[in-house]
């Protein structure tokens, strides 16, 4: 009895902590496969042992909980969870159980019911009054939610008016979702800023949806399946089939491919056929769903304070399958990153052909021991991204040997790196035709040149119809305005003030162009260090690692950097083409401080701010005239503390620093609008 009271607090703890992990901060840590077994294995335990379930049991209560940083909302119908399955018996005792408990009440028609798919996204409820769009909120605890109306009206794919006029209130539920394809892009514009990546769609789609700026959603391309009618007034409606058909009809995207099944063995093979798809969606979903059709049947069933007795989510094992691995493949993404990737022998599953899978970085490879002409285990979970989990080292040729990553880049053959405490290796090549996308990005952004009115898609254009094959071209293009005026969006006006801003930027300020040459470990601060010291790129050029090393917070990781950068062929070339297309390499020292708001103050940065990164903040105290120091000392003024602040934050407490947070630090500036220019 000890035994299963100790079992069911560890259990307990650890699902809530996975809940909060999972539901409020959209990172989690496992896979819901092993969330749902844990839950499972709870649930068992409190029905063998009911003294010992306790009322705030994670059986007993949903999902997360409502954010401080929104407002909240007291939903009308409570935002209930669902039961889980896992096999077919299950599924067949659920159809079996609700046709039992209707004869027993009474009811003498036989029940069908609907199979859907289970969207792996984030839930939320959508209201309308007299046909309009008037709230979104999250699902929260099931009963307060985040009031999310903005971001939620954001949502391409959903109506802000419904078609039906005589709708006088709908409330609808459904699953807002990032397709995979989205998700990915994200992700790499994420890496080439240097900001939080997601781990997977469902947590990318709900950290968009709760952005406190709602263009900041609108730019994530989410998407919605709305899946049931919490409520309806001014029209009645039978069954679930009918709801959906008439929410298509309303302009939603209603659950779309659902199945009405009569028996226990229809509902089975629609869940199967479901899972049969998962590989050819373009989204993620993590199970079906299986609903009693009959609306008006459902109060003979009832429900728990947590789950309906109506419905039951079945969710789907990992599908592993084994293959060769025929070669490990090394690509360079646009940010530089090393990725072994897995060239298979290919295999079916998850109802698609798969001959390439991801392989994280170095570290995996070698924890697993994955070799070429190894036996894996392959795995396509919910997300239709596969992975390699495991080798068969009993299947493995005799002649085998380990994976060692390159120490050059495949692409262009500059050296490859691993910082410290990085898991990724990186080519430092400054002009690596991999990392061209990411390079003029960089090259371009706002505390390097800023050249205004070239962004993203304009970068994808010029790359595209070979306007430019490096960064130098950049300031050819004003020898290419005809072919700029072809382009779609590009008008004369336009065309101008992009040339212009190529012009101005060949004049940039030393700090500027040395951020903009993206040399390893130089940000803005150091790269206004390094323009403070030297008139000339050329002088830091010819800079000795000790000279740079004896610099205000350099060091010699910083200063090896430097010299490394300026050793390589690729970034002479560069240099030289730069230098042929008329851009300064004497910008005249650092930019002037825009106030001395900040003078004579010393500031240290720690941890992860909520909107600015390190860079924004750091330029915004030395445009105050303010110093940032890399380290906590008595002539510290402020430590600038965010989330996962370490060490940093420690000593400023025992030396009696003050702290700052990023709203403290944004009204000392008057910056509320964190335009750091």
């Amino acid at each position: 009895m000890d035994d299963a009271w100790k079992r069911i607090q560890e259990l307990s703890d650890t699902i809530r902590y996975h809940s909060q992990l999972y539901y409020d901060n959209d990172a989690p840590e496992i896979s819901d496969f092993e969330y749902d077994a844990m839950m499972r294995e709870l649930i068992d335990l409190e029905k063998e042992f009911p003294m010992y379930a306790a009322p705030d049991s994670p059986t007993r209560i949903v999902g997360g909980k409502a954010q401080e940083r929104f407002g909240k909302i007291t939903h009308k119908n409570v935002m209930q969870s669902l039961a889980n399955a896992f096999s077919e018996s299950e599924i067949c005792d659920f159809v079996e159980r609700v046709r039992e408990t209707l004869r027993a009440s009474g009811v003498t028609e036989e029940p069908d019911f609907v199979v859907e798919k289970k969207i792996d996204g984030l839930s939320v409820s959508v209201e309308y009054e007299n046909g309009i769009l008037v709230r979104g909120s999250t699902r929260g605890d099931g009963t307060i939610g985040e009031d999310i109306t903005p971001n939620v009206k954001k949502i391409w794919n959903l109506p802000q008016k419904l078609k039906d006029p005589s709708v006088a209130y709908l409330e609808v539920r459904g699953e807002v979702y990032m397709p995979v394809e989205s998700f990915l892009k994200i992700n790499e514009l994420a890496e080439m800023n240097k900001d939080k990546v997601f781990s997977n769609p469902r947590n990318a789609a709900a950290g968009s949806l709760r952005q406190l700026d709602p263009e900041i959603t609108a730019s994530r391309d989410l998407s919605i399946f709305v899946f049931n009618i919490q409520e309806i007034r001014g029209k009645e409606i039978a069954t679930h089939a009918e709801s959906l058909r008439f929410l298509a009809d309303q302009g939603f995207m209603a659950s779309p491919g659902f199945v009405v099944c009569r028996t226990g063995e229809e509902v089975w093979q629609a869940i199967t056929d479901i899972g049969e798809s998962r590989g050819s969606l373009a989204y993620g979903i993590d199970g079906a769903v299986v609903k009693l059709n009959g609306i008006d049947l459902r109060k003979y069933l009832g429900q728990t304070s947590k789950v309906p007795r109506w419905a039951i989510a079945f969710k789907y094992p990992p599908e592993q399958k084994e293959t060769i691995l025929r070669k490990i493949d090394i690509q360079v993404g646009r940010t530089g990153k090393l990725t072994p990737v897995a060239i298979l022998e290919p295999v079916h599953i998850a109802g698609s052909n798969v001959s390439r899978a991801t392989l994280n970085n170095e570290d995996y490879i070698r924890e697993k021991d994955i070799r070429e002409g190894d036996t894996i285990i392959l795995q396509k979970a919910g997300d239709v991204i596969p992975a390699v989990i495991a080798s068969v080292p009993d299947k493995r040729p005799p002649e085998s040997t380990p994976f060692v990553m390159p120490v050059t880049c495949p692409v262009c053959g500059a050296p490859v790196v691993r910082e410290e405490g990085e898991a990724a290796s990186r080519c430092t090549g400054a002009d690596c035709p991999a990392q061209l996308f990411r390079h003029i990005i960089h090259f371009i952004s706002k505390d390097a040149l800023q050249i205004d009115g070239m962004g993203p898609a304009v970068i994808e254009v010029l790359l595209e119809k070979k306007l430019i094959s490096g960064v130098a071209d950049l300031f050819a293009l004003k020898d290419k305005e005809d072919e700029l005026l072809a382009l779609e969006r590009m008008g004369k006006k336009s065309v101008q003030n992009l040339l212009d801003s190529i012009e101005k930027a060949k004049s940039c300020s030393l700090d500027r162009l040395l951020v903009a040459l993206g040399i390893r470990n130089i940000g803005v601060v150091a790269a206004r260090t390094l323009a403070a010291n030297y008139k000339s790129l050329s002088d830091i050029e010819k800079a000795d690692l000790f000279t740079l090393a004896s610099l205000p917070d350099f060091g010699l990781v910083t200063a090896q950097s430097v010299v490394d950068f300026f050793a390589q062929e690729q970034t002479h070339h560069l240099l030289v083409e730069l230098e042929a297309h008329g851009v300064r390499f004497d910008g005249g020292g650092g930019s002037v401080p825009v106030d001395n708001l900040l003078q004579g103050k010393t500031f240290v940065l720690t941890g992860t701010l909520p909107s600015l990164t390190r860079d924004q903040a750091s330029l915004m105290i030395l445009s105050h005239g303010g110093k940032v120091s890399s380290s906590v000392s008595k002539k510290t003024d402020y430590v600038l503390a965010g989330e996962d602040a370490g060490s940093k934050l420690t000593k400023a407490g025992q030396l009696g620093v003050a702290v700052l947070s990023e709203e403290d630090f944004l009204n000392m500036t008057n910056s509320g609008d964190k335009d750091v220019g």
